[in-house]
Protein backbone atom coordinates (compact mmCIF):
# COMPACT_ATOMS: atom_id res chain seq x y z
CA UNK A 1 0.00 0.00 0.00
CA UNK A 2 1.45 3.32 -1.00
CA UNK A 3 1.89 5.82 1.62
CA UNK A 4 -0.74 9.12 1.41
CA UNK A 5 1.22 12.11 0.02
CA UNK A 6 0.10 15.08 1.86
CA UNK A 7 -2.02 18.19 0.03
CA UNK A 8 -1.19 21.71 0.83
CA UNK A 9 -3.72 24.12 -0.04
CA UNK A 10 -3.33 27.58 0.94
CA UNK A 11 -6.59 30.31 1.55
CA UNK A 12 -9.14 27.20 1.27
CA UNK A 13 -12.18 27.22 3.11
CA UNK A 14 -13.53 24.50 5.85
CA UNK A 15 -16.62 22.98 4.99
CA UNK A 16 -19.75 24.65 6.77
CA UNK A 17 -22.74 23.52 8.13
CA UNK A 18 -24.51 25.08 5.50
CA UNK A 19 -23.20 22.35 2.62
CA UNK A 20 -26.14 19.99 2.06
CA UNK A 21 -25.96 16.33 2.30
CA UNK A 22 -27.78 13.74 0.34
CA UNK A 23 -29.06 10.23 1.46
CA UNK A 24 -26.80 7.64 0.33
CA UNK A 25 -27.63 5.16 -2.11
CA UNK A 26 -25.34 2.22 -3.18
CA UNK A 27 -25.73 3.42 -7.06
CA UNK A 28 -27.59 5.77 -9.34
CA UNK A 29 -27.67 4.77 -13.52
CA UNK A 30 -28.69 8.06 -15.08
CA UNK A 31 -27.80 8.05 -18.50
CA UNK A 32 -25.49 4.37 -17.95
CA UNK A 33 -22.31 3.69 -19.94
CA UNK A 34 -24.00 3.25 -23.75
CA UNK A 35 -20.82 4.38 -25.17
CA UNK A 36 -18.04 2.30 -23.09
CA UNK A 37 -20.37 -0.80 -23.78
CA UNK A 38 -20.93 -0.68 -27.65
CA UNK A 39 -17.62 -0.33 -28.33
CA UNK A 40 -16.95 -3.46 -25.63
CA UNK A 41 -18.71 -5.38 -28.78
CA UNK A 42 -16.71 -3.25 -31.59
CA UNK A 43 -13.79 -5.67 -31.70
CA UNK A 44 -11.56 -2.29 -31.04
CA UNK A 45 -9.58 -1.24 -28.14
CA UNK A 46 -11.13 -0.27 -24.80
CA UNK A 47 -9.78 2.16 -22.98
CA UNK A 48 -10.58 2.49 -19.07
CA UNK A 49 -8.65 4.92 -17.37
CA UNK A 50 -8.99 5.52 -13.34
CA UNK A 51 -8.59 9.02 -12.33
CA UNK A 52 -8.39 9.32 -8.28
CA UNK A 53 -6.23 9.38 -5.11
CA UNK A 54 -4.33 6.67 -3.18
CA UNK A 55 -6.98 4.10 -2.93
CA UNK A 56 -7.58 3.06 -6.33
CA UNK A 57 -3.62 4.14 -6.92
CA UNK A 58 -3.01 0.68 -4.67
CA UNK A 59 -2.06 -2.40 -6.77
CA UNK A 60 -3.80 -4.94 -6.42
CA UNK A 61 -6.76 -3.27 -5.17
CA UNK A 62 -10.44 -2.13 -6.54
CA UNK A 63 -8.74 -0.54 -9.97
CA UNK A 64 -6.79 -4.00 -10.82
CA UNK A 65 -9.54 -6.32 -9.69
CA UNK A 66 -11.86 -4.98 -11.91
CA UNK A 67 -10.14 -3.98 -15.03
CA UNK A 68 -8.94 -8.01 -14.09
CA UNK A 69 -12.89 -8.44 -14.34
CA UNK A 70 -13.57 -6.81 -17.48
CA UNK A 71 -11.21 -9.03 -19.09
CA UNK A 72 -13.08 -12.05 -17.74
CA UNK A 73 -16.65 -10.87 -18.22
CA UNK A 74 -16.02 -9.83 -21.81
CA UNK A 75 -13.27 -12.18 -23.21
CA UNK A 76 -13.87 -10.75 -26.89
CA UNK A 77 -12.94 -7.27 -25.88
CA UNK A 78 -9.35 -6.03 -25.85
CA UNK A 79 -8.84 -3.96 -22.30
CA UNK A 80 -6.24 -1.05 -21.71
CA UNK A 81 -5.76 0.29 -18.64
CA UNK A 82 -4.87 4.00 -18.18
CA UNK A 83 -3.51 4.41 -14.51
CA UNK A 84 -4.21 8.39 -13.26
CA UNK A 85 -4.06 7.91 -9.60
CA UNK A 86 -1.30 9.74 -7.64
CA UNK A 87 -2.00 9.42 -3.45
CA UNK A 88 -2.57 12.33 -1.71
CA UNK A 89 -4.86 14.55 -4.33
CA UNK A 90 -8.06 15.51 -4.90
CA UNK A 91 -10.62 16.52 -7.30
CA UNK A 92 -8.61 19.91 -7.54
CA UNK A 93 -5.10 18.99 -9.25
CA UNK A 94 -7.50 15.87 -10.53
CA UNK A 95 -9.21 18.59 -12.88
CA UNK A 96 -5.29 20.20 -13.69
CA UNK A 97 -4.03 16.86 -14.62
CA UNK A 98 -6.85 15.26 -16.44
CA UNK A 99 -5.92 16.35 -19.87
CA UNK A 100 -2.19 15.30 -19.46
CA UNK A 101 -2.77 12.34 -17.27
CA UNK A 102 -5.72 10.56 -18.87
CA UNK A 103 -7.20 12.52 -21.91
CA UNK A 104 -4.05 12.22 -23.87
CA UNK A 105 -4.76 8.53 -23.68
CA UNK A 106 -8.22 8.23 -24.89
CA UNK A 107 -10.59 7.00 -22.90
CA UNK A 108 -13.37 5.10 -23.42
CA UNK A 109 -14.56 5.23 -19.66
CA UNK A 110 -12.97 7.16 -16.42
CA UNK A 111 -13.81 6.28 -13.30
CA UNK A 112 -13.47 9.41 -10.87
CA UNK A 113 -12.42 8.76 -7.12
CA UNK A 114 -11.93 11.67 -4.57
CA UNK A 115 -14.47 11.46 -2.07
CA UNK A 116 -12.01 10.66 0.55
CA UNK A 117 -9.37 13.26 -0.44
CA UNK A 118 -12.12 15.77 -0.81
CA UNK A 119 -12.90 15.07 2.74
CA UNK A 120 -13.52 18.58 5.03
CA UNK A 121 -13.66 21.03 1.32
CA UNK A 122 -16.86 23.40 0.64
CA UNK A 123 -19.55 21.57 -1.49
CA UNK A 124 -18.54 24.50 -4.30
CA UNK A 125 -15.31 23.92 -4.21
CA UNK A 126 -15.62 20.28 -4.87
CA UNK A 127 -18.58 20.63 -7.31
CA UNK A 128 -15.88 23.22 -9.23
CA UNK A 129 -13.42 20.83 -9.73
CA UNK A 130 -15.52 18.13 -10.48
CA UNK A 131 -17.68 19.73 -13.28
CA UNK A 132 -14.01 21.21 -14.77
CA UNK A 133 -12.87 17.30 -14.65
CA UNK A 134 -15.85 16.32 -16.47
CA UNK A 135 -16.71 19.11 -18.71
CA UNK A 136 -13.35 18.92 -20.12
CA UNK A 137 -13.69 14.59 -21.15
CA UNK A 138 -16.77 15.89 -22.61
CA UNK A 139 -14.94 18.61 -24.78
CA UNK A 140 -12.48 16.07 -25.85
CA UNK A 141 -14.74 13.62 -26.89
CA UNK A 142 -18.53 13.53 -25.92
CA UNK A 143 -18.71 9.69 -26.29
CA UNK A 144 -16.16 9.04 -23.38
CA UNK A 145 -18.50 7.82 -20.78
CA UNK A 146 -17.50 9.12 -16.64
CA UNK A 147 -18.23 7.42 -13.80
CA UNK A 148 -18.18 8.66 -10.34
CA UNK A 149 -16.98 5.75 -7.70
CA UNK A 150 -17.23 6.68 -4.06
CA UNK A 151 -14.74 5.22 -1.32
CA UNK A 152 -14.73 6.53 2.21
CA UNK A 153 -12.93 6.70 5.31
CA UNK A 154 -13.12 6.41 9.06
CA UNK A 155 -14.11 10.08 9.92
CA UNK A 156 -16.86 9.32 7.48
CA UNK A 157 -18.26 6.70 8.50
CA UNK A 158 -21.03 8.67 11.18
CA UNK A 159 -22.38 10.45 7.86
CA UNK A 160 -22.91 7.05 6.22
CA UNK A 161 -24.20 5.96 9.71
CA UNK A 162 -27.24 8.51 9.52
CA UNK A 163 -27.94 6.96 5.71
CA UNK A 164 -26.24 9.96 4.18
CA UNK A 165 -23.30 10.55 1.85
CA UNK A 166 -20.77 12.96 3.22
CA UNK A 167 -20.19 16.57 2.03
CA UNK A 168 -17.97 15.45 -0.52
CA UNK A 169 -19.89 12.98 -2.30
CA UNK A 170 -22.86 14.83 -1.94
CA UNK A 171 -20.91 17.83 -4.27
CA UNK A 172 -20.35 14.79 -6.46
CA UNK A 173 -23.72 13.50 -6.42
CA UNK A 174 -25.13 17.15 -7.92
CA UNK A 175 -22.70 17.17 -10.35
CA UNK A 176 -23.56 13.58 -11.54
CA UNK A 177 -27.08 14.76 -11.88
CA UNK A 178 -26.47 17.43 -13.55
CA UNK A 179 -24.42 15.98 -16.26
CA UNK A 180 -26.93 12.76 -16.36
CA UNK A 181 -23.84 10.08 -15.49
CA UNK A 182 -23.48 7.28 -13.32
CA UNK A 183 -21.98 6.76 -9.72
CA UNK A 184 -21.64 4.09 -7.44
CA UNK A 185 -20.76 4.36 -4.17
CA UNK A 186 -19.07 1.14 -3.28
CA UNK A 187 -18.05 1.79 0.12
CA UNK A 188 -21.91 1.59 1.36
CA UNK A 189 -21.74 -2.49 1.44
CA UNK A 190 -18.58 -2.07 3.26
CA UNK A 191 -20.35 0.15 5.87
CA UNK A 192 -23.18 -1.85 6.10
CA UNK A 193 -20.48 -4.72 7.09
CA UNK A 194 -18.47 -1.94 9.94
CA UNK A 195 -22.19 -1.44 11.07
CA UNK A 196 -23.41 -4.47 11.58
CA UNK A 197 -20.33 -5.76 13.31
CA UNK A 198 -18.84 -8.12 10.50
CA UNK A 199 -15.83 -6.96 9.51
CA UNK A 200 -13.61 -4.34 11.81
CA UNK A 201 -12.71 -0.79 10.81
CA UNK A 202 -9.55 -0.32 11.42
CA UNK A 203 -7.09 -2.47 13.12
CA UNK A 204 -4.48 -5.21 12.40
CA UNK A 205 -5.73 -8.60 11.08
CA UNK A 206 -4.09 -10.82 13.30
CA UNK A 207 -5.41 -8.56 16.39
CA UNK A 208 -9.05 -10.12 14.88
CA UNK A 209 -9.07 -14.03 13.48
CA UNK A 210 -12.28 -14.25 13.19
CA UNK A 211 -13.53 -10.95 11.28
CA UNK A 212 -12.36 -9.61 8.61
CA UNK A 213 -10.39 -6.04 8.84
CA UNK A 214 -11.18 -3.33 6.30
CA UNK A 215 -8.32 -1.52 7.24
CA UNK A 216 -4.92 -0.95 9.17
CA UNK A 217 -5.45 2.74 9.04
CA UNK A 218 -9.12 3.30 8.65
CA UNK A 219 -8.36 5.11 4.72
CA UNK A 220 -6.52 3.07 3.12
CA UNK A 221 -8.75 -0.62 2.27
CA UNK A 222 -6.86 -3.94 2.62
CA UNK A 223 -6.91 -5.75 -1.13
CA UNK A 224 -8.16 -8.82 0.38
CA UNK A 225 -11.06 -7.00 2.22
CA UNK A 226 -12.33 -3.92 1.65
CA UNK A 227 -10.57 -3.67 -1.79
CA UNK A 228 -12.67 -6.70 -2.21
CA UNK A 229 -15.71 -5.52 -1.82
CA UNK A 230 -15.27 -2.34 -3.63
CA UNK A 231 -14.15 -4.16 -6.54
CA UNK A 232 -17.06 -6.83 -6.15
CA UNK A 233 -19.62 -3.78 -5.62
CA UNK A 234 -18.79 -2.14 -8.86
CA UNK A 235 -18.88 -5.58 -10.38
CA UNK A 236 -22.37 -5.74 -9.55
CA UNK A 237 -23.14 -2.57 -10.80
CA UNK A 238 -21.68 -2.86 -14.12
CA UNK A 239 -23.68 -5.69 -14.95
CA UNK A 240 -26.52 -3.88 -14.70
CA UNK A 241 -25.56 -0.43 -16.18
CA UNK A 242 -24.82 -2.96 -19.35
CA UNK A 243 -28.57 -2.21 -20.59
CA UNK A 244 -28.86 1.31 -19.15
CA UNK A 245 -29.20 4.17 -22.13
CA UNK A 246 -28.35 4.45 -25.38
CA UNK A 247 -25.62 6.32 -27.81
CA UNK A 248 -26.63 9.56 -28.61
CA UNK A 249 -25.39 13.36 -29.19
CA UNK A 250 -24.69 14.91 -25.98
CA UNK A 251 -24.96 18.05 -25.58
CA UNK A 252 -22.86 20.32 -23.18
CA UNK A 253 -24.86 22.37 -20.82
CA UNK A 254 -24.31 25.65 -19.52
CA UNK A 255 -21.72 25.12 -16.71
CA UNK A 256 -23.24 24.48 -13.32
CA UNK A 257 -20.70 26.28 -11.09
CA UNK A 258 -19.47 29.66 -13.04
CA UNK A 259 -15.59 29.37 -11.87
CA UNK A 260 -15.36 25.63 -12.55
CA UNK A 261 -12.13 24.40 -13.29
CA UNK A 262 -12.58 23.33 -16.68
CA UNK A 263 -9.93 25.42 -18.28
CA UNK A 264 -7.25 24.17 -15.77
CA UNK A 265 -3.99 22.67 -17.30
CA UNK A 266 -1.11 21.19 -15.80
CA UNK A 267 2.52 22.19 -17.96
CA UNK A 268 5.29 20.02 -17.63
CA UNK A 269 8.13 21.78 -16.39
CA UNK A 270 10.21 21.40 -19.35
CA UNK A 271 7.75 24.26 -21.13
CA UNK A 272 7.89 26.45 -17.97
CA UNK A 273 10.29 29.76 -18.55
CA UNK A 274 12.98 29.21 -16.65
CA UNK A 275 15.62 31.46 -15.38
CA UNK A 276 19.09 30.77 -14.53
CA UNK A 277 20.64 27.70 -12.89
CA UNK A 278 18.34 24.69 -13.49
CA UNK A 279 19.77 21.28 -13.65
CA UNK A 280 17.23 18.35 -15.04
CA UNK A 281 17.31 15.82 -12.09
CA UNK A 282 16.16 12.17 -11.46
CA UNK A 283 17.38 11.15 -8.42
CA UNK A 284 14.36 12.51 -7.13
CA UNK A 285 12.19 10.43 -9.60
CA UNK A 286 13.72 7.41 -10.34
CA UNK A 287 11.92 4.14 -8.61
CA UNK A 288 8.82 6.43 -7.66
CA UNK A 289 5.20 5.62 -8.19
CA UNK A 290 5.00 8.73 -9.65
CA UNK A 291 7.95 8.77 -12.18
CA UNK A 292 5.28 8.34 -14.99
CA UNK A 293 3.99 11.62 -13.75
CA UNK A 294 6.38 13.97 -13.96
CA UNK A 295 9.45 12.88 -16.91
CA UNK A 296 11.49 15.50 -16.30
CA UNK A 297 12.26 17.66 -13.15
CA UNK A 298 14.34 20.85 -12.93
CA UNK A 299 16.24 21.59 -9.23
CA UNK A 300 17.59 24.54 -8.32
CA UNK A 301 19.79 25.86 -4.84
CA UNK A 302 20.42 28.92 -6.37
CA UNK A 303 18.02 31.95 -5.01
CA UNK A 304 18.61 33.63 -8.21
CA UNK A 305 16.94 31.08 -10.65
CA UNK A 306 13.31 31.72 -10.95
CA UNK A 307 10.82 30.35 -12.87
CA UNK A 308 8.09 33.49 -14.70
CA UNK A 309 4.72 32.58 -16.20
CA UNK A 310 1.41 34.63 -16.17
CA UNK A 311 -1.69 33.06 -14.50
CA UNK A 312 -5.42 33.52 -15.93
CA UNK A 313 -8.12 33.50 -12.93
CA UNK A 314 -8.33 33.29 -9.04
CA UNK A 315 -5.71 30.30 -9.02
CA UNK A 316 -2.72 28.60 -10.06
CA UNK A 317 -0.34 26.29 -8.63
CA UNK A 318 2.97 24.23 -8.77
CA UNK A 319 3.83 20.86 -9.19
CA UNK A 320 7.23 19.72 -7.45
CA UNK A 321 9.03 16.74 -5.23
CA UNK A 322 9.84 17.42 -2.07
CA UNK A 323 12.00 15.61 0.58
CA UNK A 324 14.86 15.99 2.36
CA UNK A 325 16.68 18.47 0.33
CA UNK A 326 13.79 20.40 -0.46
CA UNK A 327 13.47 23.95 1.33
CA UNK A 328 11.63 26.72 0.68
CA UNK A 329 10.24 29.01 -1.92
CA UNK A 330 9.14 32.51 -2.57
CA UNK A 331 6.49 33.24 -4.87
CA UNK A 332 5.36 36.70 -6.04
CA UNK A 333 1.90 37.56 -7.34
CA UNK A 334 1.70 41.23 -9.30
CA UNK A 335 2.62 43.78 -6.96
CA UNK A 336 1.58 41.75 -3.98
CA UNK A 337 4.29 40.57 -1.17
CA UNK A 338 5.90 37.82 -1.65
CA UNK A 339 4.43 34.69 -0.17
CA UNK A 340 6.40 31.92 1.58
CA UNK A 341 6.04 27.79 0.76
CA UNK A 342 8.06 25.41 2.67
CA UNK A 343 8.51 22.43 0.56
CA UNK A 344 9.79 20.37 3.22
CA UNK A 345 7.38 18.93 6.53
CA UNK A 346 7.38 16.26 8.70
CA UNK A 347 7.07 13.64 6.56
CA UNK A 348 9.88 14.60 4.20
CA UNK A 349 11.96 11.49 5.28
CA UNK A 350 11.48 10.66 1.57
CA UNK A 351 10.70 12.29 -1.28
CA UNK A 352 7.42 12.31 -3.04
CA UNK A 353 5.16 14.14 -5.49
CA UNK A 354 3.42 17.11 -4.34
CA UNK A 355 1.05 20.27 -5.35
CA UNK A 356 0.24 23.40 -3.75
CA UNK A 357 -2.20 25.89 -4.70
CA UNK A 358 -2.43 29.10 -4.26
CA UNK A 359 -6.28 30.61 -4.42
CA UNK A 360 -8.74 33.68 -3.55
CA UNK A 361 -6.62 36.21 -6.31
CA UNK A 362 -8.93 38.57 -7.79
CA UNK A 363 -9.93 37.63 -11.09
CA UNK A 364 -7.98 38.26 -14.44
CA UNK A 365 -4.32 37.63 -15.53
CA UNK A 366 -1.70 37.50 -13.44
CA UNK A 367 2.73 37.50 -13.32
CA UNK A 368 4.02 35.12 -11.37
CA UNK A 369 7.73 34.22 -10.35
CA UNK A 370 8.88 31.80 -8.26
CA UNK A 371 12.18 31.62 -6.47
CA UNK A 372 13.91 29.63 -4.22
CA UNK A 373 13.78 31.38 -0.84
CA UNK A 374 17.37 32.41 0.79
CA UNK A 375 15.88 31.18 4.35
CA UNK A 376 16.84 28.20 5.46
CA UNK A 377 14.39 26.22 7.16
CA UNK A 378 15.00 24.33 10.87
CA UNK A 379 14.58 20.58 9.64
CA UNK A 380 15.78 18.80 12.59
CA UNK A 381 12.66 20.81 14.39
CA UNK A 382 10.14 20.35 11.39
CA UNK A 383 10.73 16.18 11.71
CA UNK A 384 10.31 16.15 15.51
CA UNK A 385 6.76 16.78 15.13
CA UNK A 386 6.32 13.16 14.27
CA UNK A 387 9.21 12.01 16.33
CA UNK A 388 11.76 11.65 13.82
CA UNK A 389 15.04 11.83 13.62
CA UNK A 390 17.93 12.92 11.20
CA UNK A 391 19.43 9.13 10.72
CA UNK A 392 21.42 10.48 7.28
CA UNK A 393 21.99 14.49 8.53
CA UNK A 394 24.06 14.95 5.01
CA UNK A 395 20.98 14.07 2.74
CA UNK A 396 18.96 17.12 4.89
CA UNK A 397 21.57 19.38 3.67
CA UNK A 398 20.28 20.86 0.53
CA UNK A 399 18.37 23.71 0.11
CA UNK A 400 16.94 22.65 -3.40
CA UNK A 401 13.27 23.32 -5.17
CA UNK A 402 12.58 20.55 -7.17
CA UNK A 403 9.97 21.83 -9.64
CA UNK A 404 7.90 19.36 -11.91
CA UNK A 405 5.56 21.60 -13.35
CA UNK A 406 2.66 24.60 -12.76
CA UNK A 407 -1.12 24.50 -13.00
CA UNK A 408 -2.66 27.31 -14.41
CA UNK A 409 -6.12 28.28 -16.36
CA UNK A 410 -5.55 28.68 -19.75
Amino acid sequence: MLRLAFLFLLFSIPATAQDSVRSATEANYRGGLPYFFAKIQSGQPVRVAYLGGSITRADGGWRDQTFRWLGQQYPTARFEPIMAAIGGTGSDFGAYRVGSHVLAYKPDLVFVEFAVNDQGRPSTTVKASMEGIVRQIRRANPETDICFVYTFSKPQLDHYGRGQFPVSASAMEAVADYYNLPSVAMCLPVVRHVLNGQMIMQGKPKDYPDKPVFSEDGVHPLNETGQRVYAETVQKHLLSLASVGKPGRRRLPKPLVADNLEKATLILADAVDRKGNWQAVDSVTTGKAYAQFLPRVYATTDTAASIRFQASGTSFGIVDVVGPGAGQIMVKIDNDPPRYLDRFDAYCTYYRMFYSLISGLKPGLHQVEIRLSPARLDKVAILKKRNQTMSNPKVYEPHAFYLGGILVQQ
